[in-house]
């Protein structure tokens, strides 16, 4: 007696609230005996809470409530992921406004004992599309440009009515799909072409949604756009994409505890011991492998060092380069202070977390706040309190003894990206803060054009990050830390010539040595160059 076949039937909602009802109904009506798992991004309209109530009634049913908008793309590989870690023989996607009909359920099943893949399609012979006027238009030539470009003799590329055997998701590389939008349908139907899997299509009829409206934007578009020329220059083999599939990542998020992470950035030579750990570290693209959690969107390094570990490391840091830049570092720290000035206190109690050589704190000091710093590093503590004249303790946090009515003021520059548990410090740092106090801090934000345009290339992927945050993860942390965000913008940097120059060289620009020995040291070090790309956000919350 041969085992039943587990099956797995995977929605995506946003404002879904009128049709999900609906949309259960109809599975559990034409496949009985499959589960069905629904990703909901924090819907207004009460998606969740409809799921919540319809779950008593059908233990077949799972949610998973993501924060916010985390992209259709991202929804989709953790249904895939969830797949394969739940033991799931196939599984269907599909979209929960009754564009596609659960009554196709029983024909994509029987499609899938003849193909690895099967699309249910509105374009083949027999498909029928509801769609009119221009985004008729606009879809068929979408496709068709699709199916020219990536050489795939199949007529529907978009949908999201899709069937796959296990299998297949085994051999995927979802990771190499960098597009967490629409785009992600056709380079998933390209990987799986690529690969040399059969794929099927049946013939459906296409109802423009009954309910809400669509959700797919401009900006959605243009990126399916660049995407698509990607995987063209790809086919001609211009640009590589992975060919291996990431394996199944046994790890627990550290933000909201849900276990479906995926491979985000591949290991590279990481470096150990302190050298990797100083301010001025050179180490880039030199990291352990970075994950990324598709049920909240944190990306961070796993497996990463423990607590121990990592202040072991940055007790031993010495870093006489920082100490050569820190006439501009002084710029930056005035620059930036002077631009969020109106935020602050005239005067009052100060305290830097991670303050290294003192830097920071000596500016703070000139401009009339009672500074002190905590720095973990035996070298830089010492230089802090003897060269630059501040009190600073040596250790975190928690070695540091608050005023009575706690600091008006709490800085922390570049530094949540190293710890190893950032929420649990940011919690520490709100207990240290008077009423109303501020917390002022700078980190990594990979939601930037840098990022996006340079992708593995990106030089701050290092193995001194642990973390990389984008706004909205920022702004999540902030809230669950009891702040309130009171204003966000670019940090500038303010670099010398050399260090500039040093920088590119570490990135295997070539001719930069030969260029630095050519330009007198005297002008490397008078020329200021600053940066202010987007990819270092600044901070100014208030503790609520």
């Amino acid at each position: 007696m041969t085992e039943k076949t587990r099956t797995l039937v995977f929605t995506a909602t946003y404002n879904e609230c009128d049709s999900i009802g609906l949309f259960l109904q109809g599975v559990r009506s034409e496949l009985p005996e499959a589960d069905v798992l629904i990703c909901d991004d924090r819907s207004p309209d009460g998606t969740a809470d409809e799921v919540r109530r319809l779950k008593k009634a059908d233990p077949k049913i799972s949610l998973v409530e993501r924060p916010r908008k985390l992209g259709v793309g991202t929804a989709h590989k953790l249904a895939m992921l969830y797949a394969l870690k739940h033991g799931y023989d196939q599984l269907i996607t599909m979209d929960a406004d009754l564009s596609h009909s659960p009554q196709d359920l029983p024909k994509m099943v029987w499609a899938l004992k003849e193909a690895p893949m099967v699309i249910g399609s509105r374009y083949m012979e027999g498909g029928q599309s509801g769609y009119s006027g221009f985004r008729d238009r606009l879809s068929r030539y979408a496709n068709q440009v699709a199916r020219l470009l990536l050489g795939i003799k199949i007529h529907e590329t978009t949908t999201s009515f899709r069937g796959f055997q296990r299998h297949v998701l085994e051999t995927l590389p979802l990771h190499g799909i960098r597009n967490n939008g629409y785009g992600f349908f056709f380079a998933c139907i390209y990987l799986t072409h690529k690969l040399g899997f059969k794929i099927k299509e049946f013939p459906i009829h296409f109802v423009d949604r009954r309910f809400g409206q669509s959700k797919i934007s401009s900006k959605e578009i243009f990126a399916a756009m660049l995407l698509l020329l990607r995987l063209t220059l790809e086919r001609l083999r211009l640009w590589p994409l992975p060919e291996k599939a990431n394996p199944l990542i046994e790890a627990t998020c550290p933000l909201c505890n849900k276990d479906i992470q995926i491979e985000f950035i591949p290991e590279k030579k990481a470096r150990k011991g302190s050298e990797a750990y100083r301010c001025t570290s050179e180490s880039h693209s030199c990291h352990g492998r970075i994950v990324q959690c598709l049920s909240c969107g944190l990306v961070y390094m796993n497996p990463k060092p423990d607590s121990d570990e990592i202040l072991a490391m940055y007790q031993d840091v010495q870093d006489d380069q920082y100490l050569a830049n820190i006439p501009s570092r002084m710029d930056t720290f005035r620059y930036n202070l002077t631009a969020i000035r109106r935020f602050l206190p005239k005067t009052g109690s100060l305290l830097d977390m991670g303050s290294y050589c003192g830097v920071f704190l000596k500016v703070a000091k000139n401009q009339g706040y009672d500074v002190k710093g905590v720095e973990p590093s035996r070298w830089a503590a010492h230089y802090a309190n003897e060269q630059m004249g501040v009190p600073t303790v040596r250790g975190t946090l928690a070695d540091v003894e608050s005023p009575a009515n706690g600091f008006d003021v709490i800085t922390s520059w570049d530094v949540l990206e190293h710890l190893s548990h950032p929420l649990d410090e940011m919690k520490k740092v709100h207990q240290k803060l008077k009423a109303g106090g501020l917390f002022v801090f700078s980190t990594l934000n990979i939601d930037s054009w840098p990022t996006r345009l340079l992708g593995e290339r990106w030089p701050w992927w290092m193995d001194m990050h642990l973390y990389y945050y984008d706004k909205a993860i920022t702004q999540q942390m902030v809230e669950m830390a009891g702040f309130k965000l009171v204003n966000a913008r670019s940090y500038c940097h303010i670099i010398t010539l050399e260090y500039f120059l040093m920088k590119l060289g570490a990135l295997g620009v070539p001719g930069m040595r030969v260029l630095m020995s050519l330009l007198p040291r005297s002008l490397q070090k008078k020329i200021r160059i600053p940066f202010r790309f987007g990819d270092i956000q600044l901070y100014v919350c208030q503790k609520a």
